[in-house]
């Protein structure tokens, strides 16, 4: 996919996603016709209550050292809210997947969410002589 094509959460979603990464916590109505479709009833700032509709863009992606940092997304064919897991935000950042595997799970999304885009970055550098 090139730069120049919007990549959405849709197209990084994993099918078959273990049940740990599902919140049972309630939230607001639903507006799927915004980009942050609901907020989860949760006790922490607002950013980390956010919600996101999976036919747009996702969110800057940063580390996530504790609390409920990661990226959520509402499933709507599941009518559920989850959160990203490491091989999605693997292919947020285009880097191979399983490139991360071997390091516990908080540690893939701290390198992931610190790292850099891949595409972008060779995208940036094709103009270097």
């Amino acid at each position: 996919m090139s730069l120049n094509e919007m990549l959405t959460l849709k197209d990084i979603l994993e099918q078959n996603v273990a049940r740990k990464y599902y919140y049972e916590q309630t939230y607001e109505p639903l507006d799927l016709s915004k980009k942050i479709v609901t907020r989860l009833h949760l006790n922490t700032h607002d950013l980390l209550k956010r919600v996101y509709n999976e036919n747009n863009k996702c969110a800057t992606l940063t580390a996530c050292r504790g609390g409920y940092k990661q990226k959520k997304v509402y499933i709507e064919r599941e009518n559920k809210v989850r959160r990203l897991t490491p091989l999605e935000y693997e292919r947020l950042q285009t880097v191979p997947e399983g490139y991360t595997e071997g390091v516990a799970e908080g540690h893939r999304y701290n390198m992931l969410g610190d790292g850099w885009t891949v595409d972008v970055i060779a995208h940036i550098l094709s103009y270097m002589k």
